[in-house]
């Protein structure tokens, strides 16, 4: 059993509720830290590869089935030296290569009497997607909670669909698991799945909006999601006039979605949440599907340079020393604390009292308790956070 136990000798002690991270935060690592600073990065054609091995794009023949119908092109990642960002671009097949070059398309779209070329589907523009690769092995990486964030400009109009996401889904161990940390709207009343927040005030399709989502099913359910939830961000009206950041904290009995800064979402139940590795995606494409809830009629509009500015993605994971029972007798063990979590953490001292300084912060982290049985003492100006969780791994 969990449990938090203090008992105040000399004690002032300032308890502080974790909003998005701090990131004088000890408790959290930084695993990738991409600001496109990084000059003369290109594609390795052959393997859609960047050229310090950090990003795989897509190419080739495929194109995404169901709904949606997107050709992903690592053409369409630019790398942008001048400004330091990534540009993902959407622009439309004005020389019909798509059809041409046989895109792997859907069997209705090579039958002779098909519907031909129609302007207005979102399987006629060329598209930008990434997955994050570990560098080293040279293969898509794989992370398990943590806490990832993206700042870009957004093009906002019908039919653009940006997004940032978790991922992943194995036939063999019978599981899908999707966290959506952005994308555009849905109309979640419609689509008649227990645990959507509903309605969507903002209507489905509606360009000025986004929304985070939940899609898991475990392999008692393969087939049909156990459970789905969203909610939209606020409402997003200057285009890319300005950045925005949009993130998520990911952990075994919680996922919380932030925008700029605020918290915009939070879903609690352990039972539910993704709890294996998923890739990190980032895409910018034309999607007709999302206007079919919102106007059946509407085209996707595209204008020359329609383009989502990427300024950086940052993912960070805890330190993590779950088995270990960490006791703190005096002020140098404190001061060389490595802040993981653990087990437990006990602070005592007979001596002299732990001091957490002026204008320090200090996060304490563990699975089972958390005690402090001896003089202890947060000066004015301090700030101590101390938070009971599973361990995530």
């Amino acid at each position: 059993m969990k449990k938090f136990v203090y008992l105040c000798g000399m004690m002032l002690l300032s308890l502080n509720i974790m909003a998005q991270i701090d990131l004088n935060d000890e408790n959290w690592d930084t695993i990738v830290n991409d600001d496109f600073t990084k000059p003369g990065r290109t594609w390795e054609a052959w393997s859609f590869l960047s050229s310090d091995s950090a990003w795989r794009a897509y190419s080739g023949s495929a194109v995404t089935h169901s709904d949606n119908f997107m050709v992903y092109q690592f053409s369409q990642c630019h790398f942008n030296d001048v400004d330091h960002v990534m540009e993902l671009v959407a622009e439309y097949d004005t020389n019909h290569w798509i059809p041409i070059n046989n895109y792997n398309l859907p069997s209705w779209m090579l039958s002779p009497t098909g519907p031909g070329y129609p302007p207005g589907d979102s399987l006629y523009y060329f598209s930008g997607r990434l997955d994050y690769v570990n560098s080293r092995q040279k293969e898509i990486q794989k992370f398990k909670y943590g806490f990832f964030e993206i700042r870009c400009k957004l093009p906002i109009h019908r039919g653009a669909f940006p997004a940032f996401w978790l991922w992943d889904a194995n036939t063999n161990q019978r599981y899908y698991e999707e966290i959506d940390i952005f994308e555009f709207s849905w109309r979640f009343e419609d689509l008649n799945m227990a645990g959507w927040h509903s309605p969507n005030p903002h209507e489905a399709g509606n360009p000025y909006c986004f929304t985070s989502g939940i899609y898991y099913c475990d392999t008692a359910n393969y087939y049909g999601l156990e459970t789905s939830q969203g909610r939209v961000y606020p409402m997003i009206d200057d285009s890319l006039s300005h950045w925005h950041t949009f993130s998520c904290e990911w952990m075994p009995e919680h996922v919380l979605w932030y925008c700029d800064g605020n918290l915009v979402d939070e879903y609690h139940n352990p039972d539910s949440i993704p709890h294996h590795p998923l890739t990190l995606k980032t895409n910018y494409a034309i999607d007709r599907y999302a206007l079919k809830n919102y106007d059946e009629d509407s085209v996707p509009e595209w204008k020359e340079g329609d383009t989502m500015i990427i300024d950086y993605i940052k993912v960070y994971q805890l330190a993590r020393d779950c088995s270990t029972d960490e006791i703190i007798t005096r002020q140098s063990e404190l001061d060389y604390f490595d802040f993981a979590v653990k087990k437990s953490i006990t602070i005592t001292s007979t001596i002299e009292p732990v001091c957490i300084g002026n204008d320090t912060k200090k996060t304490f982290r563990a699975t089972d308790s958390f005690e402090i049985t001896g003089p202890f003492q947060v000066d004015s100006g301090g700030e101590m956070t101390i938070i009971m969780q599973s361990c995530p791994e």
